[in-house]
Formats: C-alpha cells, structure tokens, sequence
C-alpha cells in the first residue's frame, strides 16, 4: 500500500511541474546520460567533418599530382598512386600521346583502351576513339584504322565534330585502299549538319573535296554504286 502511493505521489507531482521543472528535474536526474549523449553527437559530427576534410585533400593531392605529371615516368608514377581518381582518364590520354610520340604504339593503345573502358564523356572519349585508329594507321595497319574511324562515325555518343573526322579520315583510307565505293559513302557520311559545330563543318568540307576528286576520277575509274530496282 505504501508504494502504491509513492508511485501515486510521483505521478501527481509530475504532472504539477510545468515545463522548465520537468527539464530541470530530467537533467538532474539523467545529467550522465545526457552528458554522455552530448559527447557522443560532438564526436560523430567531428568525425564526420574530418572524413569530409581529408576526402577533399586527398582528392585535390591526387588532381594535383595527375594535372603536373609531365614525362611517361611522372604519369606512371602518379597513376600508380591515385588509380581510382577522377583524373585518371584524362592522365592516361596524356600517357598515351607521350608513347605514340616515342612511337611505342601498342603500349600506347592499351592506355587508351584503358580511357576508352572507363567510359569518359566528351570530348575525352571522342579524343581517345580518334587516337586509337590513328595509331592503327601510324602502325602500318590501313584497313583496321579505316574500319575503326568508320565504326567511330557512326557513334551517337560522340560530338558532331569526331563524327565528321572520323567519316572524313575514313574515306581518305579507303581512297587509298582503292576501296573507292567505301570512300564515297564514308564521305558522304561525313556532312554532318552541326551550326554549332565548327568543327565539323571544316572535317565535311574536307570530305567534299575529297568527294569531287574521286568523282572526277582523281583516284580511278569510278562508278557509283546504284540500288537494286525493286519489281
């Protein structure tokens, strides 16, 4: 009986308190765990902070390092260190113009395979998918780079401008393949109408001349290919 009405005596009071009271009486009775609790928020939001810090330092060091590396060994080395930084395409097209120019082709492209799978957005990967059938050229390879910069061309992914080149650079290889009908309908392919592009309006008029020459018989005999008659 005599605890029931300590407990009936703790309700009424509690209910008497107004608000201050029943904040003062909480924290002098649960004073540790607030404390406590405090601490433990001041904690995980200095943690949280700091995670945020260092992320952010680490990836300017990695841009930094990426951006100022000159020479194949520079890039190498910083490629190595910061392999899953968001410079490392951009780092890796650099690398590979570096071994085309010392005429290392196959290492070359597969640094540019390695920019190409990383799926970049333009111009990058435009730039990459170029490179990677110039080589083939550079390497003797003519009919492999003109199948690559005619597979190029016909990717809606990239910009007008890499279409018009690479439609306009294959049917140059293929001129020179004596391919002629190829040619023709690479070059036609390669009057890409882009207002915005300059780019691709200098790569078609390019493809025009081209055209005209190898219709005048510049390049051979020539004779359209004409569709079948449907009966």
């Amino acid at each position: 009986m005599a605890d029931k009405k300590k407990q009936l005596d703790a309700a009424l009071s509690h209910a008497l308190m107004n608000d201050m009271e029943r904040i003062e009486y909480g924290f002098a009775t649960y004073w540790k765990q607030i404390v406590i609790a405090a601490v433990a928020v001041v904690i995980v939001i200095a943690a949280v902070f700091g995670y945020f810090a260092v992320s952010r330092n680490a990836a300017r060091e990695a841009a930094f390092a990426l951006a100022d590396a000159a020479t194949v060994d520079e890039l190498n080395a910083a490629l190595d260190k910061y392999a899953d930084a968001p410079g490392v395409a951009a780092a890796r097209f650099r690398l590979a113009k570096l071994l085309s120019a010392d005429k290392k082709y196959d290492e070359a492209l597969q640094e540019l395979t390695a920019v190409k799978a990383a799926k970049p957005g333009e111009p990058l990967l435009g730039m990459a998918m170029l490179s990677m059938a110039y080589i083939q050229e550079l390497k003797g390879s003519y009919e492999a780079a003109a199948a690559e910069f005619e597979a190029i061309g016909a990717l809606p992914e990239v910009s007008a401008g890499v279409r018009a080149e690479a439609c306009t650079n294959a049917g140059r290889l293929y001129l020179q393949l004596k391919e002629l009908n190829k040619a023709a309908a690479a070059l036609k392919r390669a009057d890409i109408p882009d207002l915005r592009s300059t780019t691709a309006a200098a790569w078609s008029m390019d493809a025009k001349s081209l055209l005209v020459a190898l219709e005048s018989g510049e390049y051979g005999p020539y004779k359209p290919e004409t569709a079948p008659v449907k009966l």
